[in-house]
């Protein structure tokens, strides 16, 4: 009897040695994360240059963090939590473009778990309704033929103007949630020294931009160094071609005048077609 006691006390201890051991490994195991799946959707296929291409990320869980590489690495941008709190399960991103062309966007996007999946994706940015600009030619300025390096005495060509133009258009700052935008400088060309021709060839070049918007023209006197000042001596130091008020007729050649300071600049440009 005594025996039969000790058998029972032994397989008792083993069953409550089991329990134990099948609870330790359970607590061993550890938890699975629910899988990263992310998926992209944009508001059109074919976007056009200066086109606001809005593109949304959803993801299957909440997202911590997401990096942008736009165009080959030449642009990156990055949005993550700031306050500890997820930033939901859909981000909206914004894109624009100046030329067309194929452009690659490159994603990576973290979730709160840490767990990352990166992908990419290449769109193709076509004409649309761009206007191309050909060519540019500077007519007059105020003190064209004048003094502009006093240092230089009366008869020497170097007391001119060394002229520089530059464009300006809308370009967009802000890629994520809501879309903001500045004026920013689009083309800077070479210095024509003594204000040696100026005549601007930009056959060779993609100068497009929307027809319902407008461009900034700056004049300036450039003498190397950091060193120069506007030929357009007021506010603003531009002037404005704006091309709404054209595209009706769509003329080939468009004059850009202000008797107020002298300053005519002609342009040659390609409309769209439609």
């Amino acid at each position: 009897m005594r025996l039969k006691l000790i058998l029972a006390s032994t397989l008792f201890l083993a069953m409550l040695s089991a329990c134990d051991s099948e609870s330790n490994t359970e607590e061993d195991i550890p938890e699975q994360l629910p899988a990263l799946r992310v998926q992209i959707t944009t508001n059109t296929a074919t976007p056009f240059v200066d086109y606001v291409l809005e593109a949304t990320i959803s993801t299957s869980n909440p997202i911590k963090e997401i990096e942008v590489t736009d165009n080959g690495g030449l642009s990156y941008t990055t949005k993550v939590s700031s306050t500890g709190d997820d930033l939901g399960t859909t981000v909206d991103l914004f894109f624009m473009y100046s030329t067309p062309g194929a452009y690659k966007l490159e994603f990576l996007v973290t979730d709160i778990y840490n767990q990352k999946v990166p992908f990419s994706e290449t769109i193709t940015v076509t004409r649309g309704n761009a206007v191309r600009i050909i060519s540019a030619e500077v007519i007059s300025f105020y003190n064209k033929d004048q003094t502009w390096d006093p240092e230089f005495n009366a008869n020497d060509p170097n007391r001119l103007a060394d002229v520089k133009i530059a464009f300006s258009k809308s370009k967009l700052v802000e890629r994520f949630d809501t879309p903001s935008f500045e004026f920013d400088m689009w083309y800077i060309s070479e210095t024509r020294e003594n204000q040696n021709d100026l005549f601007f060839d930009f056959s060779s070049e993609d100068l497009y931009i929307d027809l319902s918007k407008e461009m900034r023209i700056t004049l300036g006197d450039d003498d190397g160094g950091n060193i120069g000042q506007s030929l357009m001596l007021d506010t603003p130091v531009y002037r404005v071609l704006d091309f709404k008020e054209y595209n009706t007729k769509r003329p080939t050649e468009i004059t850009v005048k202000d008797a107020a300071i002298n300053f005519e600049m002609k342009f040659i440009v390609e409309w769209p077609q439609g």
